[in-house]
C-alpha cells in the first residue's frame, strides 16, 4: 500500500467501532488513534489529561461555564479540546496513513480527498447486550448508559458540526455491525482501503 489514505469511523456507543478499528489497523498496518487523543492534547496544550476528560467527545461546559471574559463566555473546556483534537486530527491526516476514531474526524475532514469516513451503527437492543456483556452490569443499566453515550456523542456531534449530525450525511460507507460483526465489517474496510491505495 503506497498512497496516503485516512479512515475515520463514526460509531453508535456500544456498535464496538473501536474493535472494529483496532482490528483494522492490525490488518493493514495504519497507525490507529482513539482515546489516546486525549494523551496527545494534553501534550499540545500543557493541560493535565484529567482535565480534559470529561470534555472528550461530549458537549461539555456550554450551558454553565463559569469562565466570565469581559461581558462574554470565554470558551470552554470543551471547545480547548475540541480546537486542539481538530489540529491534531489535521496534523495526522497530513503525516500518512492512520484510522481516526470519532472525535468528529469525518467532519473536519470532510474535504479530504484521501479521507474515508465511516459510520458503524446497530440496532438498540444489539448495542445494550454488547454493553451489558462487556461491563457486566444489569439489562437496565446498560439500557440507561446507551442512551446517555448516544445523547452525548450526538449532541457533541451536532454542537461543533453546526448543526449537521446526520448519521449518513458525509459518510462513505455505513455498516450494521449486528449483520456483519466485527470481522465482517473489517472484512469490508480492509477491501475498501485496498480498493483505495
Amino acid at each position: 500500500m503506497g498512497s496516503k489514505l485516512i479512515i475515520t469511523i463514526g460509531r453508535e456507543f456500544g456498535a464496538e467501532g473501536h474493535e472494529i478499528g483496532n482490528e483494522l489497523a492490525e490488518r493493514i498496518g495504519f497507525g490507529l488513534y482513539d482515546k489516546d487523543m486525549l494523551a496527545l492534547a494534553a501534550e499540545k496544550s500543557g493541560i493535565d489529561v484529567k482535565v480534559l476528560a470529561p470534555a472528550d467527545e461530549s458537549y461539555y461546559g456550554h450551558a454553565l461555564s463559569p469562565y466570565l471574559t469581559i461581558g462574554r463566555l470565554s470558551p470552554s473546556m470543551g471547545d480547548k479540546l475540541f480546537q486542539l483534537q481538530t489540529e491534531i486530527i489535521r496534523d495526522l491526516a497530513a503525516k500518512g496513513s492512520c484510522i481516526i476514531i470519532g472525535r468528529l474526524a469525518d467532519f473536519i475532514l470532510r474535504d479530504n480527498p484521501n479521507c474515508i469516513k465511516v459510520f458503524i451503527y446497530a440496532p438498540f437492543e444489539k448495542r445494550v447486550e454488547i454493553i451489558k456483556n462487556k461491563h457486566d452490569i444489569s439489562e437496565g443499566e446498560a439500557k440507561k448508559l446507551v442512551k446517555k453515550m448516544d445523547a452525548a456523542r450526538r449532541e457533541y456531534y451536532t454542537y461543533y458540526s453546526n448543526g449537521k449530525w446526520d448519521r449518513k450525511e458525509g459518510k462513505d460507507i455505513l455498516l450494521n455491525r449486528a449483520t456483519f460483526g466485527v470481522k465482517g465489517c473489517v472484512d469490508i474496510l480492509e477491501a475498501m482501503a485496498k480498493a483505495r491505495i
